[in-house]
């Protein structure tokens, strides 16, 4: 399941839209919602532009009457290393702003998941750390890797926990 190469087509039973996401690939078929975490290069952190698609296939998910289950894996060598630490660097004095909008579209996309009706799998492979260790624990099922590694990691760069972990 992890790493699976999963293409995106973006058809589901709501829309014929080509896929729009650049950090994610999805699609449904034969009832499995895949939802695949793509920035290998970034250990699959997350910044703005992920976390706006997150909500956005959390809100597909939940609308598709087709997806009986969701599959959440991640490319490359990581499953997720939690927030894009770099991009907050970059932000400046506008990380607090930048932080805010994170979590607004995070949230959304964990609660819609958690209360779906499609019972939640996740591979993990490689670490899951920060948010991406609560979007694993947000999951009905955890398959581990013998490679998966689980830490929360905010204290270590000081910060307080989120992505809902909390």
């Amino acid at each position: 399941l992890v790493g699976a190469g999963f293409v995106a087509t973006g058809e589901t039973a709501l829309s014929n839209e080509a896929n729009s996401y650049q950090n994610i690939n999805y699609q449904v078929s034969e009832g499995i919602a895949r939802l695949t975490l793509d920035r290998p290069e970034a250990m699959n952190s997350l910044d703005l532009p992920t976390c706006r698609e997150l909500s956005d296939v959390a809100i597909r998910i939940d609308e598709d009457p087709t997806a009986r289950c969701v599959l959440i894996s991640g490319t490359g060598k990581a499953f997720c290393a939690g927030g894009d630490v770099a991009a907050f660097a970059s932000a400046g004095d506008g990380a607090p702003a930048l932080l805010k909008k994170m979590t607004g579209f995070m949230h959304s996309a964990w609660s819609r998941l958690l209360r779906g009706n499609a019972p939640v799998v996740t591979a993990v492979n490689g670490v899951a750390a920060g948010a991406g260790l609560a979007l694993a624990a947000l999951s009905d099922l955890v398959v581990a890797a013998r490679s998966a590694r689980f830490t929360m990691a905010y204290t270590g760069i000081g910060l307080t926990p989120d992505g809902s972990s909390t």
